[in-house]
């Protein structure tokens, strides 16, 4: 409950909410705007948007999921949270736990008031499996960045060089996919433009997989990370 309230009283929540309704809009602004095209039409919005989600949430996310974190080190407040009987992990899980659910609740909202507006719902639970799972990733990992680093400007750009360099060794090498799964070179984002362009309301059971897969080895690997670094999440607290 504690870092729900810090989420509201940092207005952490409303740039967020600011960052999906954004990415809504440059979903729709790109075909009508750059790629001229006439009329848009559900599936063509909605796979725009995902793309906007997946080339650009790095750019788009970091600075507020470094916010989130990076805060408590400037403010002196982790001796705060282990007064409350808070460790590194502890700590580091439920500052991702309240970002997802609060972006959760936001795919949500915009979802169904697309959905609303085109009068169709067939891709909704397809679009909430991936636009949760994109934006989980970038929580995770900038979040676990910004969790080894106090300075929130370093936070962003280590955050930015990870996501350059995943992009451009999972375009040089398709053995290294896994880095960077939902980026536009990998398999995963053609087969997700195939479904959108056949008329089929959900991916592969396979790709299904490979997503839950991905993010549960991401929040695994940040779980070790985390635990292991206990002693640095406390000097980072403190000095």
């Amino acid at each position: 409950m504690i870092e729900f309230m810090k989420s509201l009283f940092n207005k952490v929540f409303l740039f967020l909410a600011l960052i999906f309704v954004l990415s809504f809009l440059i979903g729709w602004y790109l075909p009508i705007g750059i790629e001229k095209v006439e009329k848009l039409d559900y599936r063509d919005y909605l796979f725009s948007t995902y793309t906007v989600f997946t080339q650009f949430g790095f750019l788009m996310f970091s600075f507020i999921i470094a916010f989130f974190v990076n805060k408590e080190y400037s403010n002196k407040t982790i001796l705060f949270y282990r007064l409350l009987n808070y460790n590194s992990v502890k700590f580091f899980l439920n500052k991702i736990y309240v970002l997802i659910v609060e972006s959760v609740l936001l795919v949500m909202i915009m979802l169904t008031i697309v959905s609303v507006v085109y009068q169709n719902f067939s891709l909704f639970p397809l679009m909430m499996f991936l636009l949760t799972t994109v934006v989980a990733q970038y929580i995770i990992i900038i979040g676990l960045i910004s969790f080894l680093s106090r300075n929130i400007l370093l936070s962003i750009g280590l955050s930015i060089a990870y996501w350059i360099l995943t992009c451009v060794l999972v375009s040089n090498s398709s053995s290294l996919s896994f880095l960077a799964i939902f980026d536009a070179s990998n398999k995963l984002y053609a087969h997700v433009d195939h479904v959108f362009k056949t008329g089929n309301d959900f991916i592969s059971s396979s790709n299904s997989l490979l997503i839950i897969s991905y993010i549960g080895c991401l929040l695994l690997l940040s779980i070790v990370i985390s635990t292991l670094t206990n002693r640095r999440w406390l000097k980072l607290g403190i000095d």
